[in-house]
């Protein structure tokens, strides 16, 4: 407990501050003889996409893959990413640095309310000014390219990253998105949107399956993404670590190639998360532009050109990409130094901490306080005096300043208000275990993960509550990759029942009197465990060993105990305060980070039974959250006044000075609504939408993503999204619907005419504030959309007894809905009720527009048998559907197909059709043969349907088939078994590892072998080290004959354990899936259905090597067949973390 009494303002003060520029990018006269005539493309008279062109033509492929795979970073440099330029043509290398809310480099810069505070402003002017502060800082610094905005819809409240998101609405997100691109791009810096999609949980992030059905993910969980390439013109994209229905995120050609590219026209770079890459071929046809941290994937892409695994135009595609964006961000260009204005940004960071917070209560005008009345105030909580400028993980700036709450109150109250502060209760894990219980405490610091080999640091410590930050704990100790190991006595004060537990990042445990009762040994972000229950008797010691390794990023370790026979003795100083004083303001919140999601959405440690004291003793209590996410709050109807301040940044103690005295009116609504238990939420409503059950988290809640699950669900949340209170009164009245286009024919593509709204805004109170008009759109009925959903937004200013009239527009593509049969948007006829209000729930001015004659959507679809053998015959089958209220005319219909492929038409079927009536479907077949010597793979048939709608149109649909590959052997395509004498030629994982010939040989295991693993017999690839000698995972299908009770697979996992579907296709048509599970070669221990095959002494490293030697494994997995039925072919798991190398049924 900390206990003072503060007469006198002491306001903190700026620091000065000097930061290094990271390297500068190399001139475009880098390393090269060629003169600047020789360099068309620096001329800055010419198009950037001939500028680009010129430049592409003289690079060589090798060239090209230089650019498409992170480095280390330069001596000197601050960078998250780093790029390598070319030399030879002056082509600089490209900087990238972390965000979403400042420039996160390890200096100091302007660190920025949460951005789930900039989307609580709902305010896309705020959002531009926000963006410009960090494209501004990035430039000054030297980067190229920041890494946000973040734009994952929040679909669960416990989401550990939900307070870098822009909220729950893609409608919101989209909207804010978008201005922030703006401001960034402005400064010649990209932004980078992340991460593409379905990264909505932290839990299982690097290894789940995010599966979504497409109807929701059109409609919820792209948006906000389609909004930012197409009305932010965002520059850079970063594609998510999770699968998106099976398919890793970053080769899902699904929603990069089709949707991204394809269907939205983005023509900038995609890069990976860190690392987020699994594969060189299906990664780069997919889409996939660029590789970070530590995967080097894309250096193989030159052989794979020349090997015809991958087309000279994709790899050329995404060097233009690469280019293009080096142009966009002046690369090339003459630019005058850019210096950032930190005391300009500072009160920037501290308007938006004050038009992002949310007040959620004010029962009898407690706020604001009046400074004149005041008397004396007693602030309160674990971080009365502390500020929170962020969450934790990547986007944890490191702040210009810092302002805590004691000190903005101190400063604004000055030496009329006596204050009274606190530092009561614990919010963070459990209360440390203190000194006086603990001694003869010794720690032994290693400069290793590993606690192994002589401490490099030993010393006494009195306790064991650290957090070194991205610091060193002592010198000759690192920052990352270190260890401690702690031994000594601990004693309770008084006989109870005590929990221990640790608090860390990364790993701990705790043993006591040599037992194991705490385990926390894995790499995390901060995250708490807590152990069994023990009896202590007071006075009694017991031996204490505490075990403790970081890996990289933050650190810190506590190790705390709880006991309902010891109270908290701070909570009765904090009784004791808030008696003695006007009012209290008690400061609390939660911890998220990156790397975990919350376990509960209540407050931690004992944070509410410090509330509830403190309520108790004074009237006047005022409970302030600082809090990523929503918080459940037991203690609401005991206390007057809630404001939400999210995380403010560093301007945290100004911003809450000016909210809680009037300065400033709290202008912020409530992006995400507030469950009343952890249990009201659509994704506890249902098993295996959260958590993921076997690696898969199903979005089986569909569109009932945050407000609209209340609505469906006829649900009451604590507080709906869109909520917020002012010090001021607002009135809306005097809605008009004006649609002039909403009864005409709509174009086909889920468009309409636009809609226009006005309603007048009336301020009523006595008192300036902003008012946010929220327009809701439902849709006609048996549409099987949600009551209602957000489509427009404004946020008005005014003074006391002012009225405005605001102008909204609902969008030509606002009442478009997706149709999965068709593939396509659609406006469906019908009534569309439109609601009016200041909240998801108060919508009191109601209208409607009315669609009486819609296009609808016309489409053709193709369907193919899953696989055709080479030189084989099968029948394609094509319709072409109308689903508008006009008939069409002259349809025609078409089916492409490879080279060396034969289609025409079955026979008797029909291709033309002279009126497709609306809503009637027509088809027709063809006869498709594939060559005899077709290559193994997916084959895309391409079907086209034209056809006159008032004017002639051109639809087209593709169906896959799959020839298989004759065996195991012909699928090979990774090197993962190498030479002793050449390790260079293998590389199993992303680093360059691989198994050795000559361990392998030891076991067994040898070119060509019969080797036996679980009872069946497997052949060994015979082949030389360095060749292809498996299969990495892409969903390949492999002929694999014969008859047997079993399928087996040999091989393993690469980085982590790894889980998937085989398919199983016999003869006869009929299929099975079985569940395969691939535990990581280095873990040398089976899981799941697997078996430990063999594990080998050693495996060959990289010469970048820093592990050290290291034994690996290989298992089998697989399942049960039909014994009566033969089998014809296995299709693999669309995972590249799974390799295979051989095959057995048995």
């Amino acid at each position: 407990m900390r206990m003072a009494r503060l007469a006198v303002a002491a306001a903190t003060a700026a620091v000065a501050l000097t930061v290094p520029m990271a390297i500068p990018a190399a001139s475009a006269d880098a390393g090269s003889t060629d003169s600047s005539a020789a360099r068309p493309w620096l001329n800055t008279r010419l198009p950037l996409e001939r500028r680009v062109d010129l430049l592409l033509a003289r690079m060589t492929n090798a060239e090209k893959a230089t650019l498409m795979t992170a480095v280390g970073k330069p001596s000197g440099s601050n960078a998250t990413g780093y790029i390598p330029g070319v030399d030879r043509l002056g082509i600089p290398g490209m900087q990238f640095s972390d965000g979403p809310s400042g420039v996160r480099d390890g200096q100091p810069a302007t660190a920025l309310p949460s951005p789930v505070s900039l989307a609580a402003s709902f305010d896309t002017e705020l959002a531009q000014r926000y963006g410009t502060v960090m494209g501004t800082e990035a430039r000054s610094r030297g980067y190229q390219v920041v890494y946000g905005p973040m734009v994952n819809i929040v679909r669960t409240p416990l989401g550990g990253r939900d307070f870098e998101t822009l909220g729950e609405d893609p409608e919101l997100a989209g909207d804010i998105a978008a201005s922030e691109i703006g401001g960034i791009q402005a400064q010649g810096v990209a932004a980078q949107v992340k991460h593409f999609a379905g990264n909505n949980q932290e839990n299982a992030r690097t290894t789940s399956s995010s599966d979504i059905d497409e109807r929701t993910l059109h409609e919820i969980y792209l948006p906000a993404f389609e909004k930012a390439v197409k009305d932010g013109h965002v520059w850079s994209l970063m594609c998510a670590y999770n699968k998106v229905n099976g398919t890793y995120a970053c080769e899902n050609a699904e929603i990069l190639r089709d949707i991204l590219i394809d269907e939205w026209k983005y023509d900038g770079v995609v890069d990976t998360d860190y690392p987020a890459n699994h594969s060189t071929v299906a990664s780069a046809e997919a889409g996939l532009d660029q590789e970070f941290a530590g995967t080097s994937y894309f250096t193989r892409l030159p052989e794979a050109v020349a090997a015809g695994q991958v087309p000279q135009s994709v790899l050329d595609d995404a060097a233009r990409r690469i280019l293009r964006l080096e142009f966009r961000t002046g690369q090339f260009d003459p630019r005058p130094p850019t210096t950032a204005d930190y005391d300009a940004d500072s009160a920037l960071a501290r308007t938006a901490a004050e038009d992002g917070s949310v007040l959620l209560k004010n029962s009898g005008a407690v706020l604001p306080l009046d400074p004149k009345k005041l008397t004396s105030l007693a602030v309160i909580g674990p971080n009365a005096d502390t500020a929170v400028t962020g969450g934790g993980g990547s986007s944890q700036v490191t702040p210009y300043k810092k302002v805590d709450p004691l000190s903005g109150l101190t400063s604004r109250l000055g030496d009329g208000v006596d204050i009274t502060s606190v530092k009561a209760g614990y919010g963070s894990g459990y209360p440390a275990i203190p000194a006086s219980a603990l001694s003869g405490l010794k720690g032994e610091y290693f400069a290793n993960t590993t606690l192994s080999g002589t401490p490099a640091v030993t010393r006494d410590d009195p306790d064991i509550d650290f957090d070194w930050g991205t610091g060193s704990p002592a010198d000759g100790i690192p920052a990352d990759g270190f260890s401690v190991r702690w031994t000594g006595t601990v004693t309770a004060p008084a006989t109870g029942t005590y929990t221990l537990a640790a608090t860390s990042d990364d790993g701990s445990r705790i043993y006591l009197d040599g037992k194991l009762v705490v385990d926390n040994w894995s790499d995390h972000a901060s995250s708490t465990v807590a152990g069994t229950p023990v009896q202590l008797t007071a006075g009694e010691p017991h031996t204490l060993r505490v075990e403790y390794y970081e890996n990289a990023s933050d650190a810190s370790v506590s190790i705390g105990w709880s006991s309902p026979q010891v109270p908290d003795p701070t909570i009765q100083a904090a009784v004791d305060a808030a008696k003695g004083a006007d009012a209290a303001v008690v400061v609390v919140g939660d911890s998220s980070s990156e790397g975990s999601d919350r376990t509960t959405l209540a407050l931690p440690g004992n944070e509410d039974a410090l509330i509830a004291a403190v309520a108790a003793a004074n009237p006047k209590t005022v409970v302030v959250l600082r809090a990523g996410a929503p918080v459940l709050m037991p203690w609401l109807a005991d206390v007057p006044a809630v404001l939400d301040m999210w995380y403010p940044g560093q301007e945290d103690g100004n911003a809450l000075a000016a909210l809680l005295t009037g300065d400033a009116s709290p202008g912020g609504r409530l992006p995400v609504s507030f469950p009343r238990t952890d249990t009201q939420t659509a994704v506890a409503a249902a098993p295996g939408r959260y958590p993921a059950v076997n690696g898969v988290y199903d979005y089986s809640e569909k569109l009932d993503v945050g407000y609209r699950w209340y609505q469906d669900e006829d649900q009451t949340p604590l507080f709906p999204f869109g909520y917020g209170l002012s010090y001021t009164t607002f009135r809306l009245s005097h809605l008009t619907v004006r649609s002039p286009g909403a009864g005409a024919l709509s174009a086909g593509s889920g468009t309409t005419a636009p809609v226009q709204l006005s309603v007048d805004v009336t301020n009523t109170g006595k008192r300036a504030g902003s008012e946010v008009v929220q327009v809701y759109l439902g849709h006609p009925a048996g549409s099987g959309e949600p009551p209602k959903e957000l489509k427009a937004f404004a946020k008005v200013e005014l003074a006391p007894g002012r009225t405005k009239q605001v102008r909204l527009t609902l969008g030509a593509d606002a009442l478009r809905v997706w149709d999965s049969a068709t593939h396509d948007w659609t406006v469906q006829d019908g009534t569309y009720p439109i609601h009016v209000g200041e909240s998801s729930a108060s919508t009191p001015l109601t209208a409607s527009v009315t669609v009486r004659h819609t296009a609808g959507v016309q489409a053709t679809a193709v369907t193919a048998a899953p696989t055709t053998g080479a030189g084989t015959t099968q029948t394609v089958r094509q319709t072409f559907t109308n689903t508008g209220d006009s008939a069409v005319s002259g349809a025609r219909l078409a089916l492409s197909v490879p080279a060396g492929w034969r289609a025409a038409p079955a026979k008797g079927a029909a291709t033309s059709f002279p009126t497709v009536r609306a809503h009637a479907t027509v088809s027709t077949s063809w006869t498709v043969t594939a060559p005899a010597d077709a290559s193994a793979g997916s084959t895309t048939l391409t079907g086209r349907a034209t056809y006159t709608l008032g004017g002639r149109r051109t639809r087209t649909g593709t169906a896959t088939t799959v020839v298989p590959y004759a065996t195991v052997a012909a699928a090979y395509d990774n090197e993962g078994i190498s030479a002793d004498s050449d390790p260079s030629t293998g590389n199993l994982d992303p680093g360059g590892y691989s198994y050795s010939a000559t361990q392998l040989a030891a076991v067994g295991y040898t070119p060509g072998a019969t080797v036996t693993a679980d009872g069946l017999s497997y052949t060994w690839p015979d082949t030389r080290p360095g060749q292809p000698d498996n299969v990495a995972a892409d969903g390949q299908v492999v002929a694999v004959g014969g008859q047997g009770a079993r399928l087996g697979l040999l091989g393993a996992g690469v980085s982590s354990a790894h889980s998937g579907t085989v398919t199983v296709t016999y003869t006869d048509g009929t299929s099975t899936d079985i569940a395969v599970d691939f535990p990581d070669w280095y873990a040398n221990a089976a899981s799941g259905n697997s078996r430990l095959a063999v594990t080998t002494a050693n495996w060959n490293r990289p010469a970048t090597d820093t592990i050290g030697d290291h034994a690996v494994s290989l298992y089998t997995t697989g399942g049960a067949l039909d014994p009566s039925k033969t089998v014809a072919t296995v299709k693999l798991p669309a995972d590249s973390g799974i390799h295979v190398f051989a095959i057995s049924v048995g």
